[in-house]
């Protein structure tokens, strides 16, 4: 235990300079673009078939089938979990928040599931860390805005979650921090492990009866999620594990939903 605590603690040093300087230098390739899937020659397992036409049936999926196969198949994960776990507000115009977005390449999804009831919505996806580089040489923001370009009143916030105040109807917040490791592994300095605080705000940042979804990787964070729910006394749904019929993960994926 004390070997992982100086082991995280000169991780998180590293990570802080890091952190600094990508905030401050900012590079990145301009103009990221990926081509579309052609479903002509896109073959479907039986699972996959039946998720795909059901969800057809309910959405619009112009949107999400204008992507290559990898975010296409995202973007269907993604709205299958609003489809299961999100009510339909249709009584007033909406907001919607996504913490932590990264690349926000399921934006998409986001998108379709909220126009299908509500024409008059606002989503709004935020994330520390925008100018983290990825493999391509392309950062998270130069990303975000190619998956965000045709969308409507949707803005990608660069800022501490901690620091919003904006209030929302909707809250999607996808693989959260709530051990060290992981933020240490996305290369995050360890001030910004706060997992109670953090849960907190969130819910604060819920309007009356606004709803907040949370996706934890692994059947470890999920009940490790669970447990910060009953130590903060947070009334919840469980859903348990989202079905990966396209394959796109390696580990599980488990939700949640929290009704203020």
């Amino acid at each position: 235990m004390r070997h992982n605590y100086f082991c995280n603690l000169g991780f998180s040093l590293k990570n802080s300079f890091d952190f600094f300087l990508r905030n401050h230098i900012n590079f990145s390739r301009k103009n990221y673009h990926e081509n579309s899937i052609d479903l002509n020659n896109f073959s479907y397992s039986e699972k996959q078939s039946e998720l795909y036409k059901n969800l057809k049936s309910k959405y619009d999926l112009s949107l999400t089938e204008n992507s290559s196969e990898k975010i296409f198949k995202l973007n269907l994960y993604m709205l299958n979990i609003f489809d299961i776990c999100f009510s339909k507000k249709t009584d007033r115009n909406i907001s919607v928040l996504d913490i932590g977005s990264k690349n926000w390449d399921y934006a998409k999804s986001e998108y379709t599931f909220f126009k299908s009831f509500n024409q008059n919505f606002i989503l709004n996806g935020i994330e520390l860390d925008p100018y983290r580089m990825n493999s391509n040489f392309y950062n998270r923001y130069e990303i975000s805005k190619f998956y965000t370009k045709d969308l409507i009143n949707t803005h990608y916030i660069i800022g501490d979650f901690l620091e919003h105040k904006q209030k929302y109807d909707y809250i999607i917040w996808i693989l959260p921090f709530i051990t060290e490791s992981p933020l240490i592994k996305w290369g995050l300095p360890l001030k910004y492990f706060k997992p109670e605080e953090m849960l907190l705000h969130a819910i604060e940042l819920l309007k009356e009866e606004g709803e907040m979804i949370i996706i934890n990787q692994g059947e470890e964070e999920y009940k490790i999620q669970q447990n910060l729910y009953a130590k903060l006394n947070i009334p919840h749904k469980l859903y348990g594990e989202i079905n990966d019929d396209f394959g796109i993960f390696k580990n599980k994926r488990y939700c949640s939903k929290i009704i203020k």
